[in-house]
Parts: C-alpha cells; sequence; structure tokens
C-alpha cells in the first residue's frame, strides 16, 4: 500500500506536467506543399484551385490597391493576374506553426513571359480549419521597386520647417 501511495502523486505529476506541455508545432512541409499547388495554379491560370488554398473569409492586401474579401476578391485579384498573363515564382524564408495559425514570409517576383515585372516580399497567415486542412486567411504582399510616378505633376511647395 505504502508502495502505491508513492506512486499515485509521480502519477498525478507526470500528468500535469504533460498538460502544461505546448503542443508540437505543425509539420511546415504541409505549408511548403500548398505553397507549391498555389503557385503551380497561379502559373497554370487554374483559378478554382488556387481559391480553394484560401479561407472563406480571406483578406487580399495588393500592394498600391484596396483590401478586398472572400472568394470574390481572390478571385478578382488573381484572375487579373492570369489575364494579364502574368506568372510567379516565390521563396520561402520561414514558416512557423502553432496550434491551428500559421505564418510564412518570403520573397516573390512577377513575370510577363521571360521579363521579371515586380520583386518584393509577402506575409500570409495561414489557419488550420474544422476540417483539418490548412488555408491562407491574411495574404499581403509588397514590392521592392518605387511606386509610379504620379499622372499629373504634384502643384505647390513642400516646405519642412
Amino acid at each position: 500500500m505504502k508502495k502505491l501511495l508513492a506512486i499515485v502523486p509521480l502519477g498525478i505529476a507526470l500528468i500535469i506536467a504533460s498538460c502544461n506541455q505546448a503542443p508540437p508545432p505543425g509539420n511546415p512541409k504541409i505549408i511548403e506543399q500548398l505553397s507549391a499547388a498555389w503557385n503551380e495554379a497561379l502559373n497554370s491560370k487554374d483559378l478554382d484551385t488556387l481559391a480553394m488554398v484560401y479561407t472563406s473569409d480571406a483578406r487580399i492586401m495588393p500592394p498600391n490597391g484596396e483590401m478586398v474579401r472572400g472568394a470574390e476578391g481572390v478571385r478578382a485579384t488573381f484572375g487579373a493576374m492570369m489575364d494579364a498573363g502574368l506568372t510567379g515564382e516565390m521563396t520561402i524564408e520561414e514558416i512557423t506553426m502553432q496550434d491551428n495559425l500559421a505564418y510564412k514570409i518570403g520573397a516573390y517576383k512577377i513575370m510577363d513571359g521571360d521579363s521579371v515585372v515586380d520583386t518584393g516580399k509577402f506575409i500570409e497567415t495561414w489557419r488550420r480549419g474544422e476540417d483539418g486542412k490548412w488555408r491562407i486567411s491574411n495574404d499581403i504582399w509588397n514590392s521592392n521597386n518605387p511606386p509610379a510616378a504620379p499622372a499629373r505633376p504634384m502643384q505647390g511647395q513642400h516646405r519642412m520647417q
């Protein structure tokens, strides 16, 4: 009986210790594979497959443009790129996953045929849904290029004081 009483506290301590540990991080290979499928969908003009990688309430934040939401926003933004004949490449710098959230940071290159028309960086947040599938919930990218010159010259003078 004394041995049993000595073992019970040890068992309770192990259970408490295991409850306090964070769950193991997810496997970044999942995000890498989905990102490769996204890139292939963009380059093959497969808007349906590309849109499936996003949550139904995704926020898309393109450079020099308004934020758009949901499937309509995804289709409008990337459909316009596809219609323009643009393709892309991305390099993943980092993927961090915890519980049902992940983020991915990287760089991109957008091409028109063999000509590079834009380079920049991006960050995406991913969410694992109730179905267990990872999807992009927020997508923002920024060009490394300077903004385009205004259509008409600026008027007036700006003076710092």
